[in-house]
């Protein structure tokens, strides 16, 4: 398994355990609803169990580890199905109105009726990340290298938590680690390296 590690930045509160528990209450995944205008939405859940939205000081904490789901659901209503019934529905608003066009606001609002109706028909698709926090370390784990998710996660946390992340890069580290300033200055005057070879123009037999 492969993941993504972040710096924490920014110290724990006092009697963070139980202010970090009333925090994600607020920010638990709170299921989509097929009358509300939302396509998506993400969430935290208990790891391992998707649908587990009460996150319990069990189901959280483990040892010096704050653990969760990044659960991300979305409506999946595939396209052709939307289209006919869409289709359908025009049809027959027009044959009640005896009229042969549509107005934008009208198709619009249409679009709205059927989309909903729809969703009655399905359920979203749900995607969970799982999601490690070393409170030692001030380090997190992130299971998934998606740029989308990785900036939906990384929201979600500054809005739960108050703290902000930074990915682990060569430079994040070593700026963690210490650089004297002669390193410092070593690595401004650094420059990228290209590793692969350019590919050459073979025609004609050069």
């Amino acid at each position: 398994m492969s993941y993504a590690r972040f710096f924490v930045q920014g110290a724990l509160p006092e009697g963070f355990r139980e202010k970090y528990l009333e925090a994600l209450a607020l920010r638990a995944m709170r299921p989509l609803d097929p009358d509300e205008d939302a396509e998506e939405r993400s969430g935290w859940c208990a790891l391992s169990d998707p649908y587990q939205l009460e996150l319990t000081h069990e189901r959280v904490y483990y040892n010096n580890f704050l653990n969760l789901g990044f659960r991300s659901d979305r409506w999946a209503i595939p396209a052709p199905v939307l289209k006919t019934k869409l289709r359908e529905a025009e049809t027959l608003y027009l044959a009640q109105k005896g009229r042969e066009r549509l107005a934008k606001r009208e198709r619009e609002e249409l679009k709205q009726l059927v989309t909903r109706k729809l969703r009655k028909q399905f359920v979203p698709t749900v995607r969970v990340v799982d999601f490690s926090w070393s409170l030692e370390e001030n380090l997190v784990r992130f299971y998934s290298h998606a740029s989308r998710n990785i900036a939906a996660m990384a929201d979600l946390f500054a809005q739960t938590f108050g703290l902000e992340l930074t990915i682990e890069a060569p430079y994040t580290l070593a700026a963690r680690l210490g650089l004297s300033e002669e390193q410092e200055r070593a690595w401004q005057e650094l420059t990228m390296t290209q590793l692969n070879a350019p590919s050459l123009d073979v025609a004609g037999g050069n």
